[in-house]
């Protein structure tokens, strides 16, 4: 009898008994449980190891650990709060008013820290709503560096080639200029960056999902003056478009540029040069009012024609007296890394050691 007592005792679930053991510690410690430390009105949870501790370590275990799982978020934002109130710059506007702090950067799963918002106020110097239109742009344009007859030259030559011109996005007050090379060229990208430096370029290297493993690209600021620019290049907004108007804005340097973005030089075994000017982005009538700029210029100009997968492209073509004459007008404008596409040291005198 006895050795079936203690078989029963022996069997008796420990889980259950270790489950009442909390009950009876929950009910005991529910009317001492204080209020989260966060402001919140709810009380802190009551921990799991009461079933094993005193009512005592409890207590001081609260006084250890004021808040509730995840509110200890609160008063940190509360503490930043705080300390951001300070430091609010005035609007840019000139309102008078200072700038919001921005909620929504402190209440991220890891919040900004002070020196992230106030990164936050230099990119964005203005009160929601505020910051007239007219007034920015009239700071914009009083700040920017001009452009001059030469730069605009080279600008409108090198968007004959590889060269874009867009707006941002919807809300930007003017365009800027881009442009992708390939890896290879990326001198010639560093001195198109350099000649307009104004305009503070920024490159950066990239995978190439086209010709090569990497590109580099380059895009500017945005500037006023490039407005007229766009007007004259994309008059539809849309695609680029040759017109006259467009034409006799290209200087002699903005020309050679265009060759170094989209032309390429082939000599034949005897040393005569032809030059091939790659317009097959543009249609006939595009190629043909090219043409005849060029053979007014003094460039004798051909286009010709190529079909490929149902489609057809426009080129154009300089035989050798009118490479020759392009070639010794436009060289003084070509850097080392270039000097291939003008036959240095076989149609042009060589420049460079």
């Amino acid at each position: 009898m006895g050795k079936s007592r203690r078989s029963e005792a022996g069997n008796a679930n420990p889980l259950a008994a270790d489950s009442d053991r909390l009950a009876s510690r929950c009910r005991e410690l529910e009317p001492l449980r204080p209020l989260c430390g966060c402001g919140c009105g709810e009380k802190l949870e009551i921990p799991t190891i009461a079933r094993r501790v005193s009512v005592a370590y409890i207590q001081r275990y609260w006084q250890q650990h004021p808040n509730r799982q995840n509110h200890y978020k609160v008063p940190s934002l509360a503490e930043r709060w705080t300390a951001l109130e300070p430091l609010r710059p005035l609007c840019g506007c000139g309102c008078g008013e200072r700038l919001e702090i921005p909620s929504y950067m402190l209440n991220r799963a890891k919040p900004a820290g002070i020196a992230g918002i106030k990164g936050h106020w230099n990119r964005h110097p203005y009160r929601q709503g505020h910051g007239i239109w007219e007034r920015r742009t009239l700071h914009y344009i009083e700040n920017a560096q001009p452009l001059n007859s030469e730069d605009l030259g080279c600008i409108y030559g090198t968007l004959l080639g590889d060269g874009a011109i867009t707006y941002p996005n919807s809300s930007s007050r003017f365009p800027r200029l881009s442009w992708t090379h390939g890896l290879p060229q990326r001198a010639w990208m560093e001195h198109k960056a350099s000649r307009l430096d104004m305009l503070r370029p920024c490159l950066r290297i990239a995978t190439n999902q086209g010709y090569g493993e990497f590109s580099v690209s380059c895009s500017t600021a945005c500037h006023p003056q490039l407005c007229e620019v766009f007007s004259i290049v994309r008059p539809d907004g849309a695609e680029k478009r040759i017109s006259p108007e467009w034409l006799a804005q290209i200087t002699p340097a903005g020309l050679a540029w265009w060759y170094m973005d989209d032309g390429s030089l082939r000599l034949t075994p005897e040393g005569s040069p032809q030059i091939r000017l790659h317009t097959e982005g543009y249609s006939a009538e595009e190629n043909q009012l090219l043409a005849a700029w060029l053979t007014e210029l003094g460039y004798p100009t051909q286009v010709k024609t190529y079909s490929r997968k149902q489609s057809r492209y426009f080129y154009l073509t300089l035989g050798a007296t009118s490479a020759r004459s392009w070639l010794a007008d436009l060289c003084q404008y070509s850097i080392p890394s270039m000097a291939y596409k003008f036959g240095e040291g076989r149609i042009c005198p060589p420049r460079w050691g």
